[in-house]
């Protein structure tokens, strides 16, 4: 008797009946997948059963020495103790989405005197404020640098909690109005605190909220007299309205809606959705899902949907468009996920495939989109670096550095920007070394990433770092990020004996020489660009010193 009908026999015959969850275990005893069931033991007997089954469950049924179950009462219990389980376990089979603790969060240290705010992929439990996790990296970016410029917020590395204020003056963002000054105690906490309450807040899309708290503290400075202070939080009231503005999405109705679109391109999901809040288009989320086949759309779409929403419990709306191609057949289920989300977020949410109208051009609108950005990836060599890198997240932007020196003398870096539509010269920077006084690459790349990490605030970070040099030059740029709380992924770019382009260092530190590959000459024509161009750029800034002296 082979595995298959052991397993069969001496446990699948003996589950029950009842509902609840199964769970899928490997030799190890590692969980490899999670299911629920109205009938736990007619579920499970269908993976043994000789019916078409999809490569990826043949692949798992292969690997199972043992299952488990837990009895629910109901399918709802069930369904809300599977996406528990998916979440905590992360079964290799289950489609799903990716660890939320890869995301990125908006980190608030509000355990010190005057917090800061930055964005972290590492969340502790170190008594900070997290808000997150954001699923569109590049969008979380943006709006990161649109709260700088509208919140005053503490820019420096000072620690207040113990330092003696009269040793430092204010920074130039103080005298720009970028700064409320607390390394001067030119600000109160409390003041202080009332600011970071309503970037909690506009993070959240609540932006009506936020407008009215700065209408308020106006009216108590006028009355107060303090005319200065009451323009300054005007100047930060037309800020947001402006950027309210922009987000308006014309001739929507919608007011506090999610909209759910997506694209079968060779056996590969690609789903979007949109979240409008207040009728304004805050963000949006891609998701990718591999190996699936057209008939599982339906059923993985809203296994996925109750998943989502699991990691992002605190911002359900109360309605969700989607489409599906059998709706009949899922309405079950569909009304089943609405129960689910119900207990999440304590009110009725709605799950609607709309048919016609303004509601199914909304889905449609999503769709085009997709199919837009799947154009933009094929004429997009950065999208080669994301997959050999294996990067879940786009790859937009990257940032390359170069070091050059003659001995102990000249010594310079610089970087340069290559995005997918090729070299922005606008953010190419130069960096004359200060730290270092000996001729040190390591070192002295380690100074231009930390001078570089300082204009966060204006000039956001890339996608990736690309660092002209070996292991020493990646471990020294890796570390610096470490040490200014930054999560960026750092490549090498690497040189033969000729000082030619031969390849990289990837993310598990191992080199892959791009010139054996002819799958691999697009993002070796590239590199060998981007080595070009960064290294064409710092000689120049190098050659231009030294010209002066003479």
């Amino acid at each position: 008797m082979d595995i298959k009908e052991t397993i069969k026999k001496e446990i699948v015959e003996k589950i029950p009946f009842d509902p609840g969850i199964y769970m899928m275990k490997d030799e190890d005893g590692k969980i490899i997948y999670v299911g629920k069931a109205k009938s736990l033991r007619k579920r499970v007997r269908q993976y043994f059963n000789k019916t078409n089954k999809t490569v990826r469950i043949q692949k798992m049924v292969e690997k199972i020495r043992n299952i488990e179950y837990i009895v629910t009462e109901s399918e709802l219990e069930a369904l809300v103790l599977e996406c528990n389980y998916i979440k905590e376990f992360m079964p290799k089979y289950n489609v799903m989405l990716k660890d939320d603790k890869t995301y990125p969060y908006v980190k608030i240290t509000v355990k010190d005197k005057y917090p800061s705010i930055y964005i972290t992929r590492t969340k502790v439990e170190d008594g900070s404020k997290y808000i997150g996790p954001f699923t569109d990296v590049n969008a979380l970016r943006e709006l990161f640098v649109t709260i700088r410029e509208i919140f005053p917020l503490k820019r420096c590395k000072y620690n207040l909690n113990k330092m003696c204020n009269a040793k430092v003056g204010p920074c130039l963002y103080y005298h720009i109005g970028r700064c409320l000054g607390p390394c001067i105690n030119d600000v109160a906490r409390e003041e202080y605190n009332k600011m970071l309450t309503e970037i909690a807040m506009f993070l959240d899309g609540k932006t009506d909220i936020v407008k009215q708290h700065i209408i308020s503290s106006i009216d108590k400075c006028i009355e107060n007299l303090e005319f200065e202070k009451a323009q300054e939080l005007k100047i930060r009231l037309e800020k947001i309205a402006k950027v309210t503005e922009k987000q308006k999405v014309s001739n929507l109705n919608e007011t506090n809606t999610d909209i759910w679109g997506y694209v079968l391109v060779q056996d590969k999901l690609y789903i979007q959705i949109f979240k409008i809040r207040d009728s304004k288009l805050l963000k949006h989320d891609n998701i990718l899902i591999d190996e699936l086949e057209k008939n599982k759309i339906d059923e993985t779409l809203i296994d996925i949907l109750s998943q989502y929403y699991t990691v992002n419990k605190s911002n359900i709306p109360p309605r969700i468009y989607f489409k599906i191609l059998n709706e009949e057949k899922q309405k079950e289920k569909i009304t089943l996920t609405e129960e689910y989300l119900k207990t999440l977020r304590g009110l009725k949410v709605e799950l609607t495939v709309p048919k016609k109208g303004s509601k199914l051009k909304l889905v449609e609108m999503i769709e085009n989109n997709i199919e837009m950005n799947l154009k933009d990836k094929d004429k997009n060599p950065l999208e080669d670096l994301r997959n050999i890198l294996g990067l879940e997240d786009t790859v937009d932007v990257v940032e390359c550095y170069d070091i050059s020196n003659l001995k102990d003398t000249f010594m310079v870096g610089a970087g340069i920007t290559y995005e997918k539509d090729g070299f922005n010269k606008s953010k190419y920077r130069k960096y004359k070394i200060k730290w270092t006084e000996t001729q040190n690459d390591v070192l002295c790349m380690s100074e231009v990433i930390s001078r570089r990490l300082k204009h966060m605030d204006t000039l956001p970070l890339p996608d990736v770092f690309l660092i002209d040099g070996g292991l020493n030059q990646v471990h020294a740029v890796k570390q610096t990020l470490e040490n200014n709380n930054v999560s960026v992924p750092v490549v090498g770019m690497i040189k033969d004996d000729k000082h030619r382009t031969r390849g990289i260092i990837d993310l598990n530190e191992q080199e892959i020489d791009l010139r054996e590959d002819k799958n691999n000459r697009r993002l070796f024509k590239l590199i060998t660009e981007l080595q070009d161009e960064v290294h064409r750029f710092v000689i120049t800034y190098h050659r231009s010193l030294r010209d002066k002296i003479k």
